[in-house]
């Protein structure tokens, strides 16, 4: 799998450690012979708000958005897009007292869990993972 990282707003991220996080995640997570690419976009409030309501019926922003496209086996496939919304995240990242790159790599973990199957929607599956997620970054040296 490869991860392709776009900028749709200027701002400055933590390139290498969001490599090697993709890298620690779809190496538990994935399959080595999977030849799919993984997009992250970071992106404004404007365009998750459109993305958010579009595909999930909620007229809201939100931090962080993943949506599957293709079967991770698919030759030359995108196995998944995961969109942050940069303002969202730097609110977010004032609000916990970390920093904006340490919210880039918590929502980059969250959404990319996502991809592999991951939810909240019930206790267990939430805390299930939480503790994916805690071990990621906790791996990764980074603040969960």
């Amino acid at each position: 799998m490869k991860l392709g990282i776009y900028k749709e707003t200027k701002v400055r991220i933590p390139r290498k450690d969001l490599v090697r996080l993709f890298d620690m995640v779809v190496a538990e997570e994935g399959d080595p012979e999977w030849s799919t690419d993984t997009n992250l976009v970071f992106t404004t409030d404007e365009r998750i708000h459109e993305l958010n309501r579009q595909f999930r019926a909620k007229d809201m922003s939100t931090d962080v958005l993943s949506f599957n496209i293709d079967e991770a086996d698919e030759p030359g496939g995108v196995f998944g897009e995961i969109y942050i919304s940069v303002p969202f995240a730097k609110r977010q990242a004032d609000g916990y007292g970390g920093t904006q790159s340490e919210e880039f790599l918590r929502l980059f973990c969250h959404g990319l869990l996502h991809l592999f199957g991951y939810d909240h929607m019930n206790d267990e599956d939430e805390n299930l993972m939480v503790r994916r997620h805690e071990y990621f970054l906790a791996r990764l040296g980074a603040r969960s």
